[in-house]
């Protein structure tokens, strides 16, 4: 980008609330009102070599099995190969989802506070282990006391992760549209949507389920039946005694008929 395309750049990210943003010829809206002169104008000269790590997860899940931060620690990796003189003051790793606000990231703030007070950069694998947020993004860019470095993209300032993050926003919801587009339309071609299979091993579960169940109760539920109970007597019968359905709800007579289908009659069987 020539110095008379960038300062345009600039210029056109400096605008008031709802005004359309135009960076690298596509348009956008932003609710931000940033000054983007001051995304890659640190307060202070941040040294290139000392770093501070960030791994983030989303959830609990992704933490333990540490798939997620394993894969994070391989980009971090590849960038300090390509950099020998870099030092990691310290890695943090994060189980927060990507949406909430700063203040309620205390792991993030820690990692921002910690280079602050060692003058050092903030480093994390990609630009999503910040947030998926362009909005989120840009506000961490206008921060002048702090500088971020990407793994994937390494040569990337502050300005351009910020004009990185505004393009990634509006490439997810292109593709939200575009999914949502192609879903409807084979819908409306008669395409039945879904994995069948994963349809099917539902439902043998549930019937499996279903069954074991009937079978825990249907010789109570017989031998009343046999002794002329109505449906309605045996569901009193099964609920005075506290027993529930597979779900902890009280009996009425479709359910107990279900476990009389489901079920063949003793009586007979011994017949």
């Amino acid at each position: 980008m020539s110095p008379t395309e960038n300062e345009s750049v600039l210029q056109c990210l400096y605008m008031p609330i709802q005004e359309l943003v135009t960076v690298c010829q596509v348009t956008y809206k932003t609710c931000l009102y940033l000054s983007c002169y001051a995304l890659n104008e640190p307060s202070v000269p941040v040294p290139s070599d000392r770093f501070v790590v960030l791994l983030r997860v989303s959830t609990e899940k992704q933490g333990a099995d540490g798939l997620g931060v394993a894969a994070q620690r391989r980009d971090i990796d590849l960038f300090l190969h390509q950099h020998p003189e870099a030092t990691v003051l310290k890695e943090l790793v994060e189980v927060e989802s990507g949406g909430k606000e700063l203040r309620d990231r205390p792991v993030l703030q820690e990692s921002m506070d910690l280079c602050r007070s060692t003058n050092s950069t903030l480093l994390v694998a990609k630009l999503s282990r910040l947030s998926r947020d362009a909005a989120f993004v840009l506000t961490l860019m206008k921060d002048s006391s702090i500088q971020f470095k990407v793994a994937a993209m390494p040569s990337a300032t502050n300005l351009q992760l910020g004009i990185y993050a505004l393009l990634n926003e509006e490439e997810r919801r292109s593709c939200s549209i575009r999914t949502r587009a192609a879903l409807a339309a084979a819908k409306a071609r008669g395409v039945k949507l879904g994995n069948p299979k994963n349809l099917e091993n539902w439902n043998r579960t549930r019937k499996q389920a279903a069954r074991k169940f009937a079978d825990q109760h249907s010789n109570l539920i017989w031998s009343l039946r046999n002794k002329g109970r109505t449906l309605r007597e045996i569901c009193e019968v099964l609920n005075d005694a506290g027993i529930t359905t597979a779900k902890g709800a009280v009996f009425n007579p479709v359910q107990v008929t279900r476990i009389l289908r489901r079920s063949p009659n003793p009586a007979l069987a011994t017949a």
